[in-house]
């Protein structure tokens, strides 16, 4: 769907380097189940996804989950934030980070758009200091 996989792009990229640091990546793409299911009160998660919020193509918007629960119903996600739905519902106490990534295109196309393609490079740089440095 073009450009909605770039999170999962950008996190196979940083994956190795996340391993290394152990730091545990779970790519889920649209089982919100699975994804639930891998959530416990102890660790700290960073839950990535595209997001389209009118900023420019590669922004990304880092945001505490406790932040998301009291906005809850003003987040727009390409997967409708099931996974943040799934944790308000549940009184989940989930510690860790939203991290959106600023869409540009979703078509029937295998690939990003050209312009997050040109910003895969930083945009992985970002998110992995983000991950490492917060």
């Amino acid at each position: 769907m073009m450009d909605d996989a770039v999170a999962i792009l950008i996190l196979e990229k940083i994956e190795n380097f996340l391993q290394a640091k152990g730091i545990e990546t779970i790519i889920g793409e649209t089982d919100v189940d699975f994804c639930y299911s891998e959530l416990n009160e102890v660790d700290i998660f960073y839950i990535i996804d595209s997001t389209y919020y009118g900023n420019t193509p590669g922004t990304l918007t880092f945001k505490r989950l406790d932040d998301m629960k009291m906005n809850r119903g003003k987040n727009k996600s390409i997967h409708s934030l099931g996974l943040i739905d799934l944790i308000n519902v549940y009184k989940m106490n989930i510690k860790g980070y939203f991290i959106g990534i600023e869409i540009a295109d979703i078509n029937i196309n295998i690939g990003l758009s050209h312009i997050l393609q040109g910003k895969i490079n930083f945009i992985s740089k970002k998110i992995l200091s983000f991950i490492l440095y917060v």
